[in-house]
């Protein structure tokens, strides 16, 4: 309708959507978003890991390296006493300093004390040489910064500032004959003309070798393992869950076929106990509850017009008589005859209204109880059983079947409306005086927040086998076929159902102080709840 229209423009601001980006990841499927997940996942983990497995593998050749520097200025100084020479020096980078600070050999190091005096080697002070000499006791390690384009080594990286590490050691007095085997390599201090003395020994740890491996790692696990494996986990993500959901296909295809009214249909149930095998039993019984809910509703429409159909052509054959013989008819006689037959159905339809809104309520026990609460001040109704039975008890001494009533009452309050607990008592009396031969007992007691009501008759009494099925609709037992004094077989159905929407229970029970039937109702009372 037009006047519709306006009011399906929101607001302006108010029930805004979300941007589409948010709304994107939800509408992709499962398997989609597994995988892109997974890829999410694994990138992360690539980029959090390549950096630290640089930093761990230079580490570990650093440290590689030191322990060979070690072992190479144990070798240069083995060989400076021995007086070794010529290319056996060359397998390291080192430097070997006169006492006076001089450079008397050294290979793969620069000596940059020609351009800036600064970046010498340092060296030790006068009183620091001798024998007892806190340098003799062992190699010490020494960092020297560089500045900008400077490097101690030519193949070193100089793009920045950076600090170097040396292993130094003084060695033990050398004689001038020792001295004068070390031939100088460029302009170097001459070893032939100086004396006996210490010497200082310089070995570079040289971190190409770590630098560049690291350097290696990273770019080969960022550039070409990452993105490789990261497609592989999503790839193995995407199928993964496809197989994982594929008992969830299997739960559609066959809640496809109850759809279409096969509502005896299961669905699989997977042999692994996770959350598809909960999903499966649950569906089921799901499942079950629908088939129970339909064949019930089947059969209520099928006993319902059963029943109907009696009444109905009754009062039919009773109004299609007297209108075939109009004059011979008695009208008051024909007219309070209708009138029975549709009394008869007004509580046939009553009853059926009174038992839908029952079962309405069987699974909310709760509701009732407010029913009949206030509007404004949120009371909540409360009904005392023992009065209502009282009531009923005393109607029923007077006019109709001339029964003795027995009577033991305790105090009961019960919450909820009047209307549902008036029907299950008056229910339970009018069921024990039909079948009543002259005696009908009624007990209410209280314990431990409950009401146990009790009505017994003198009765036949209901056998052991169909004390169950009593409370079923439009259920008669033999002895109580006839439609004028047996009811419609709705009144128990009716006890029951009253009872579970209140909250309890209804049960038929062996006979106890009386030989016929005994019906035991137990309901919450209001100081339980």
């Amino acid at each position: 309708m037009p006047a519709d229209r306006p009011r399906r423009q929101p607001a302006p601001g108010a029930g805004r959507q979300p941007a589409p980006v948010p709304r994107r990841w939800p509408a992709l499927g499962v398997r989609a978003r597994a995988a892109g997940a997974a890829l999410i996942a694994s990138a992360l983990a690539f980029a959090v890991a390549t950096p630290l497995v640089g930093h761990i593998v230079r580490v570990r050749l650093e440290h590689a390296a030191l322990e060979q520097g070690w072992a190479a200025i144990a070798d240069l100084e083995a060989r400076v006493r021995a007086g070794a020479g010529g290319g056996e020096f060359q397998n390291y980078s080192y430097a070997v300093l006169a006492q006076d600070g001089r450079w008397l050999r050294s290979a793969n190091l620069e000596d940059p004390r020609d351009t800036d005096p600064a970046l010498g080697l340092p060296t030790l002070s006068p009183d620091q040489y001798g024998t007892d000499s806190p340098h003799m006791l062992g190699t010490d390690l020494v960092t020297v910064r560089y500045p900008n384009g400077r490097a101690p080594h030519y193949r070193l990286p100089t793009a920045g500032p950076r600090t170097y590490r040396f292993l130094r050691k003084l060695t033990e007095p050398v004689s001038a004959a020792r001295l004068a085997q070390l031939p100088p390599n460029g302009p170097r201090a001459d070893p032939a003309n100086l004396p006996d003395q210490q010497l200082l020994l310089y070995v570079l740890i040289d971190p190409l070798t770590g630098d560049e491996t690291a350097a290696t790692l990273t770019r080969v696990l960022a550039y070409d393992v990452a993105p490789a494996t990261s497609l592989f986990v999503a790839l193995i993500a995407w199928l993964a869950t496809g197989l994982a959901l594929r008992p969830v296909e299997s739960i559609r295809r066959q809640m496809d076929a109850v759809r279409g009214g096969a509502f005896h249909e299961r669905v699989p149930v997977p042999r692994a106990r996770d959350g598809i095998h909960r999903l499966a039993r649950t569906t089921n019984d799901t499942l079950d509850r629908l088939q129970h809910a339909l064949d019930e509703q089947r059969r209520l429409v099928a006993d319902a017009s059963h029943e109907l159909r009696s009444p109905l052509a009754a009062l039919r054959s009773s109004l299609e008589v007297p209108l075939a013989h109009p004059a011979a008819a008695d009208w008051p006689t024909v007219v309070r005859g209708a009138l029975t037959d549709a009394e008869r159905l007004q509580d046939l339809a009553d009853d059926l209204l009174l038992l839908a809104r029952a079962e309405r309520d069987t699974d909310r026990p709760g509701d009732t109880a407010g029913a009949g609460a206030g509007a404004g001040a949120g009371a909540v109704d409360t009904v005392d059983l023992h009065d209502l039975i009282a009531e009923q008890l005393a109607e029923r001494q007077y006019g109709g079947r001339q029964l003795t009533y027995e009577s033991e009452l305790d105090e009961a309050m019960l919450t909820g409306r009047e209307m549902l607990p008036a029907r299950l008592v008056r229910n339970l009396l009018d069921n024990a005086a039909r079948h009543a031969d002259g005696r009908v007992a009624v007990t209410l007691a209280v314990a431990d927040g409950w009401a146990r009501l009790t009505v017994e008759d003198d009765g036949p009494g209901i056998p052991a086998a169909d004390r169950e099925r009593v409370f079923e609709r439009f259920v008669r037992l033999d002895d109580a076929r006839d439609r004028h004094t047996g009811g419609a077989g709705l009144g128990l159905a009716l006890v029951r159902t009253i009872a579970h929407s209140l909250g309890g229970t209804a049960a038929a029970e062996p006979p106890g102080r009386l030989p016929g039937a005994r019906l035991v109702v137990r309901l919450p009372t209001a100081n339980s709840s």
